[in-house]
């Protein structure tokens, strides 16, 4: 396993690079791609449900938890720039595209830019455009974040899980609490940034431009970005196949990670 911190475009990211066989025909790792809220760490728990050795790839976004956080704007054509310095450093050509909500944004963004070095793309519980509930929630987590990490962390809560996951998980969810509250007031600062970042998305009329395989899966009970916005990837990206996991929040590679590793590893190999 190789982790740090790799120098691209001005700033620094912190990766994490496991494992030794790439996937598929390709040969090429698997690229994680955080949600808005996530960092490394919580990819663990899926890396682990894949084969044993599978190459993977994650980084944490400019102005995520481990990863230097320059003042804004960011946007999710620089976080697609970020990447592709990132791969370069890592002597990485190609791989297989693996985004979850904020990420699989960015990932499409990278699948148009880069499409020499897209093997695949799946799309996790992302979207392509807006809706005014979707708006108005990002806007409210943006303002909570300005004012108190426990209300912040109470305001994503119900969007972000599913009910089930949230009365199975009670004592996690106040751990994940204890640490939100505990987070440097310039975590907050940047994640209003990649709120920003997010509200200016307008992939939809661009996605007939990805030419890889792709993927798209979406938790049954995501109310947050829901099945109708997968439906619309899934139709404008060309021979984009669409997957429903069952009884799944938004948060759906945390709920449930073994599931969403089987769906990546059919995807992709």
């Amino acid at each position: 396993m190789a982790s740090g911190f790799v120098a691209v475009n001005g700033i620094k990211l912190a990766y994490e690079l496991s494992g030794t066989r790439g996937v598929g025909s390709a040969d090429a790792p698997l690229v994680l791609l955080n949600g808005i809220a996530m960092s490394i760490s919580h990819w663990k728990p899926l890396i682990a449900a894949l084969p044993e050795g599978t190459r993977c790839l994650c980084h944490d976004f400019r102005g995520q938890t481990l990863s230097e956080k320059p003042a804004g704007p960011y946007s999710l054509v620089m976080h697609a720039d970020d990447l592709a310095a990132l791969m370069d450093a890592l002597h990485i050509e190609r791989g297989h595209i693996v985004g979850t909500s904020y990420g699989s944004e960015v990932a499409m963004e990278f699948a148009i830019r880069y499409p020499e070095r897209c093997a695949s793309l799946v799309v996790i519980d992302g979207v392509s455009e807006l809706d005014p509930v979707l708006d108005a929630a990002v806007v409210s987590w943006m303002e909570t974040a300005r004012t108190d990490a426990r209300l912040f962390y109470k305001t994503m809560l119900p969007w972000t899980y599913s009910s089930g996951y949230i009365a199975a998980q009670k004592a996690i969810l106040a751990a994940r609490e204890e640490a939100v509250a505990k987070l440097p007031p310039e975590w907050f600062k940047a994640f209003v940034e990649l709120c920003k970042a997010f509200l200016d998305i307008d992939i939809t009329p661009r996605l007939g431009a990805i030419a890889c395989p792709t993927t798209v899966l979406v938790g049954e009970k995501d109310i947050l970005k829901h099945k109708g916005f997968s439906e619309i990837i899934a139709r404008n990206i060309p021979g984009a196949m669409l997957h429903v996991i069952p009884d799944a929040g938004h948060a759906v590679v945390i709920e449930q990670p073994a599931v969403v590793a089987e769906e990546i590893w059919q995807a992709v190999s």
